[in-house]
């Protein structure tokens, strides 16, 4: 899985850049053929803003935004929003496959 993050109009520590990372390579067991996740930071005004995209193949594209007082609300925020959306897309795979085997005789 391929990994990005960006900041933008801001200067966060590296430590909160590791801190993505390791958060989104946590995003793999949920869904284990994600190609990629890009993170963008941003801080407008008082507010903390994490947007994670991630693609998971075949077109599908998943985007999710957080937005919190801190870095790091935001950002625990839209990992937990990240893995509800990508075991969500799972669960539609396995069952469309599913339904797929039931309908042929």
């Amino acid at each position: 899985m391929n990994t990005e993050v960006a900041i933008h109009h801001n200067e966060y520590p590296a430590t909160v850049r590791e801190a993505v990372e390791d958060k989104i390579q946590g995003l793999a067991k949920y869904f284990d053929r994600i190609i990629s996740v890009r993170a963008f930071l941003e801080r407008q005004n008082e507010v903390h803003r994490a947007e994670l995209v991630a693609n998971v193949g075949r077109g599908v594209v998943l985007v999710v935004d957080s937005r919190s007082a801190t870095i790091g609300e935001a950002l625990d925020e839209a990992v937990d929003r990240m893995a509800r959306a990508l075991a969500k897309h799972k669960e539609k795979l396995v069952l469309g496959n599913r339904r797929k085997s039931r309908a042929k005789p």
